[in-house]
């Protein structure tokens, strides 16, 4: 579970290579219906990032490390 303080690194791009394995410090979080966003502060930098939860990796679930930036349907009728 992402919590208020918590510190965490962001998830990998599926497909894509990335070198960011920076921790980001939660400093407020928003409900916003469907999704819940974040403030986080990159503790190397002090730069701040507004994400989606689930783009942050739960401690909870380390397994569940990368997500899919876009999903194609490939069963579209035309």
């Amino acid at each position: 579970m992402i919590e208020l303080n918590g510190t965490y690194k962001l998830k990998k791009i599926k497909g894509f290579k990335n070198s960011d394995d920076s921790y980001y410090q939660v400093i407020a979080i928003e409900n916003n219906g469907s999704h819940k966003t974040v403030l986080c502060k990159n503790l190397s930098t002090g730069e701040r990032f507004c994400f989606f939860t689930q783009f942050l990796i739960d401690p909870e679930k380390p397994e569940d490390c990368e997500f899919e930036l876009i999903k194609i349907n490939n069963n579209v009728s035309e």
